[in-house]
């Protein structure tokens, strides 16, 4: 079914259909091309430089599959799902189709290897679906060369494992572990999609272990990015599926056929922080299902078991920093880089390479303090240990992490399974070992382990704050002191759209103030409008006896909650305002949550407490005074 999200990718040189071009409109139809000899080239895939590196034969459908690869990571990062407030909140799957040229064409035609792929990639992009058309016509873009003919085949490494390297904390530590803990060989795998950046701390990390550990390691970098254009999508959910590609591909290099993936269990499981978080906004790049997806589809392209190991699934990130700990490498903790805002530039430190308020941020400066290797941490843009943490939503990642750790904190082993059974269910059929109950026993342990990480990390940082200076504001220690995080999810939100209102308002009307309430209630509009995917406004309608009542705002799918806008200026007195507020308190149900918005710009109402006590004292009742 097409709708607004709905896109079709054309790879290789592809030409749209007629019947396409009525399909879709111009904006949703997509053309992806890797030939830097054609015009409209807009893909590097160094898939040339890749073969000639490994002086190598790589099969056709090898090569087919790191360009279908290559094509689908473009394509997640060329096509939005929408502005942060749509990430935030709102139900941003895309529904995408590829038409793709290839080599072996009867091959990917499969109807099993087809839906294989599908599956894999719809569950870890959040997407409503990946399908997937094949045509004959794929040719080498100067892959050919002296040694790409059957004679020259991958030279096996003896005593060797292939693993995943991001650059990040987790897969280091995988490194450090397989190089302290064995005599294996390591062969990492990485993309780069980019010279700079990324790309600089996965080389000096490299550097780093081939000057410990000589010999012992070979390193494949491959490289593939947009071309000519800036990516408009930062999620990069298929990215993992480019990885494990680029990993399978070599895999005849390894003695062993395992894929490694190195990445914590709470990182990989990554349960929803808020009810309102849904679809792709959780991300799974890592998560068991994800990699069972793969594994069996890699399995059916090679027709044969191409297992991908997760050995830190039941590790916590502060476990991470113990693991570099236990390997004596301490100092290599700041050349990782875990931040999700790279390619933003940082504002208040011209030297971090962190920006200290991404969730991946907040996760790694949490587990820092709670290992004790706080000062090996990386240089952060705002370390949220000290700093007043003033982005709204560094804020919200702030506050989702911590009222996660608080919900944890309630679970006991008797109630664990019944209260995440939805997410069990996605979980527990593709971990291995033990029964069904065993295993949800560990992911108890994980979790419970990671609470009391994280709260004793809270109280390491609280052991920071200078009893003899006054308390900073918007510090995460002021966000602890208030218990923000155990609010009910409708409070918060209504903390959130009064603040923003309160800064919003004054600003818009400071020279000409709105003529009547209607323009009061546009604005409000405007501003709010992102808050909540079931954000509507003068909705629903309410029956009062035989009257019909409808408030200016509302959020009711997930928080009950309607909002009332009141404008007192002129003839307007404090009396008549309280007159309409009682009776919409009378006439709107007593089980919704009511915010009473009054803007006063001629401060009418001298004494802000005491007009809004006895609305307040109505429960689920709320008054934000605007001047």
């Amino acid at each position: 079914m097409i709708n607004s999200n709905s896109h079709i990718v054309l790879c290789g040189g592809v030409k749209p259909s007629r019947q396409q071009i009525k399909k879709y409109p111009s904006n949703r139809i997509h053309k992806l091309l890797i030939d830097p000899n054609r015009p409209g080239q807009n893909v590097n895939l160094e898939l040339p430089h890749f073969i000639s590196k490994l002086n190598c034969h790589f099969p056709e459908r090898i090569k087919d599959l790191l360009e279908i690869a290559g094509y689908v990571y473009a394509a997640d990062r060329m096509i939005g799902r929408g502005s942060n407030d749509s990430v935030e909140y709102h139900s941003w799957s895309r529904n995408l189709t590829f038409v793709i040229k290839v080599r072996d064409e009867a091959f990917w035609n499969t109807a099993t290897i087809k839906e294989s792929l599908s599956e894999a990639l719809t569950f870890v992009s959040g997407d409503q679906e990946h399908t997937f058309s094949f045509q004959a016509g794929g040719n080498d873009v100067g892959q050919k060369n002296l040694y790409d003919h059957e004679d020259f085949v991958l030279e096996k490494k003896e005593n060797s494992i292939i693993g995943l390297f991001s650059g990040g904390l987790d897969s280091l530590a995988g490194a450090l572990e397989v190089l302290t803990q064995t005599d294996k060989n390591l062969i990492l795998i990485s993309h780069k999609s980019n010279t700079t950046g990324v790309s600089k701390i996965q080389n000096s990390i490299h550097r780093l272990l081939e000057t410990d550990f000589p010999g012992r390691i070979q390193y494949f970098p491959f490289y593939c990015n947009l071309h000519g254009e800036r990516a408009v999508e930062e999620t990069q959910r298929t990215r993992i599926f480019l990885y494990t590609a680029i990993a399978y591909s070599l895999s005849t290099l390894a003695s062993e056929k395992e894929i490694h993936v190195f990445e914590n269990g709470v990182t990989s499981l990554n349960f929803s922080k808020r009810a309102d978080l849904i679809n792709a906004r959780a991300s799974r790049t890592t998560h068991p299902k994800t990699l069972k997806l793969l594994e069996n589809f890699y399995s059916a392209v090679g027709g044969e078991l191409r297992p991908i190991v997760h050995p830190f699934m039941l590790n916590t990130k502060t476990d991470i920093f113990n693991k570099i700990k236990d390997a004596g490498k301490v100092n290599y903790i700041n050349s990782t880089i875990s931040c999700t805002k790279t390619f933003l530039k940082f504002q208040n430190n011209s030297q971090a390479t962190h920006c200290g308020g991404c969730s991946q941020c907040v996760d790694r400066r949490l587990a820092a303090f709670a290992s004790g290797l706080e000062e090996f941490d990386a240089i952060y843009d705002v370390d949220i240990a000290k700093d007043e943490i003033t982005i709204p939503e560094s804020r919200t990642h702030v506050n989702d992490y911590i009222r996660a750790v608080a919900r944890y904190n309630d679970y006991t082993e008797m109630n664990f399974q019944h209260e995440m059974l939805a997410e069990l269910s996605l979980i527990i059929p593709y971990l291995k070992g033990g029964r069904a109950s065993e295993r949800a026993v560990q992911i108890y342990e994980l979790l419970r382990r990671h609470t009391e990480q994280v709260l004793s990390a809270l109280r390491n940082i609280k052991m920071l704050e200078d009893p003899l200076k006054p308390k900073k504001p918007n510090t995460l220690n002021a966000y602890i002191d208030d218990r923000a995080y155990l609010k009910l999810p409708v409070e918060c939100l209504i903390e959130l759209i009064k603040a923003k209102l309160s800064i919003s308002v004054p600003q818009a009307f400071a020279h000409e103030k709105p003529l009547h309430e209607n323009a009061l209630n546009d604005h409000i509009h405007a501003i709010i409008q992102g808050d909540s995917d079931d954000y509507a406004r003068e909705f629903p309608v309410l029956k009062f006896s035989v009257a019909r009542v409808i408030p200016d705002h509302s959020f009711l799918k997930n928080y009950d909650l309607l909002i009332e806008a009141k404008y007192l200026r002129g003839k307007t007195s404090k009396a008549a305002i309280t007159d309409q507020i009682a009776a919409d308190i009378i006439k709107y149900p007593i089980d919704k949550h009511k915010l009473f918005v009054i803007y006063d710009p001629e401060r009418k109402v001298a004494d802000d407490h005491n007009f809004s006590k006895d609305i307040e004292k109505n429960a689920g009742c709320y008054v934000s005074l605007i001047r």
